[in-house]
């Protein structure tokens, strides 16, 4: 899912460096999104943008000169974003994250009606060409709304501000921050205290905000019926530090380790180790080694396992899962993680990991690492319900490609990864970590892990 930060400050009261910020902060949404980058800055009545294919950091490191401004976007993604729009409102720059589930109906009419596309009708596309048909930015932004199915975020760089806008649903979650002489908002506030800037809000569910100068005001607000946000920004999605809705990402994943532990020790299963898969099982294994500390501290236990990493992720490889296609997927996760120097003969081991999607690189990577560690036992504890149903509202999952839906049955998911068991979290596990009454949760991707077949 792409990420974006945007930037606007007021010169007289501003002691940043402007182009520090915007490259410093868009660099903290390169973790969303490897594929491309992209700038669009502001100053002086004119928009000026750069883009690029690959990571933000080494193409931008030597690329900022001309970008000096008052207002900016930055973008990490799989499209080549922003995208600058001349239309009757002006030139304006946008981009977005999410997914728009009728794209194909939009690009349809809309070249029905006369218009043409320059990538092939990319949602960002469709989005700034219907936002274009409004009586100004608010007006084009709640027409888009209507016209779209989907979910998305999306930031806009106009002469008269930056407008930002989560959709109804408030499924993508967008952060605004503040610092002396400058507001910003974000998709990922992870890096946010790194450059100085506090924690001011979340963006509501349908809210149009305008950030100008070192000020953020609400426009309009959409209405909606119904609001909930993808529980997997907690579980895997955004940066550990991440804090949406006053809720710490890490807490959240720990929590959920706790309750895989609370399950195992109840059953009286106590593993010679637990280890992650990195870097997204991390904060899962630690919550689950917690609950062992915690249970034997209380003279519930006497017995817990060590906490130890098995496998190592190599620090410049990319993130394996938003991968385009399978094959670049395989090749990423076989880069990234390499198995210890160490010997594990004979142990028993828990892995904890963030979620079972395709299953295909635990079973012809991850697992073959761990057994040629000499590993005798391999249990995998997973931190999100199972899924047996593909993101809608997401681009990374597709429909039939999800594990679940190909093996309903755990006894032949845990045969055909070639481990010894296999425990998700269930979904009411997974409301009690977040902390949010479970209806204004999205879990259309979720099941209980009861009701698989077995």
């Amino acid at each position: 899912m792409p990420g974006f930060f945007v930037l606007s400050i007021e010169p007289k009261k501003y002691q940043g460096n402007f182009l520090d910020d915007l490259f410093g902060q868009t660099f903290y949404q390169q973790h969303l999104g490897e594929d491309y980058a992209g700038l669009a800055t502001y100053k002086g009545g004119k928009i000026n943008i750069r883009t690029h294919r690959g990571l933000f950091r080494p193409n931008f490191s030597n690329d900022m000169v001309g970008l000096e401004g008052t207002m900016g976007i930055g973008y990490c993604g799989d499209n080549r974003e922003p995208i600058l729009i001349d239309s009757k409102f002006g030139y304006f720059a946008a981009c977005f994250s999410g997914n728009i589930i009728n794209r194909d109906e939009l690009v349809k009419r809309l070249k029905n009606d006369g218009h043409s596309f320059a990538w092939g009708g990319a949602d960002i596309e469709i989005i700034t060409k219907l936002i274009a048909q409004g009586e100004g930015y608010v007006d084009g932004i709640k027409r888009m709304n209507n016209e779209i199915q989907g979910a998305y975020s999306v930031a806009i760089l106009t002469p008269e501000g930056i407008y930002i806008v989560s959709d109804p649903s408030g499924r993508w979650p967008l952060v605004i921050g503040e610092k002396t002489g400058a507001v910003a908002a974000t998709t990922d506030p992870c890096g946010l205290t790194n450059w100085g800037f506090n924690y001011k809000r979340d963006v509501e569910p349908g809210e149009i905000v305008l950030l100008r100068d070192d000020y953020a005001e609400t426009k309009d607000k959409i209405p909606s019926a119904k609001t909930q946000i993808c529980t997997f920004v907690w579980v895997y999605t955004n940066f550990p530090n991440a804090v949406f809705k006053n809720i710490a990402v890490s807490a959240v994943r720990k929590r959920l380790g706790a309750a895989l532990a609370k399950r195992d020790i109840k059953r009286g299963f106590i593993p010679d180790i637990v280890a992650p898969v990195p870097d997204s099982g991390r904060f899962c294994a630690i919550g689950y080694h917690q609950e062992f500390c915690r249970q034997i501290n209380e003279k519930i236990i006497d017995r817990i396992p060590e906490y130890d990493e098995v496998l190592v992720k190599y620090p410049y490889a990319g993130r394996s899962y938003p991968r385009s296609n399978q094959m670049k997927r395989d090749l990423e996760a076989t880069i990234k993680l390499l198995r210890s120097g160490e010997s594990y003969s004979g142990k028993k081991v828990v892995v904890c990991d963030d979620s079972v999607r395709r299953g295909t690189q635990i079973e012809r990577n991850l697992v073959p690492k761990l057994r040629a560690l000499g590993i005798n036992e391999i249990h995998f504890r997973i931190s999100n319900p199972d899924s047996f149903s593909y993101c809608r509202w997401g681009k990374t999952i597709q429909k039939g490609e999800l594990l679940a839906a190909r093996i309903p049955s755990i006894k032949k998911r845990i045969n055909f990864l070639s481990i010894d068991s296999l425990e998700y979290t269930t979904i009411q596990e997974l409301a009690e970590a977040i902390g949010l009454p479970l209806e204004t949760l999205c879990i259309d991707c979720d099941l209980p892990a009861q009701s698989a077949l077995v």
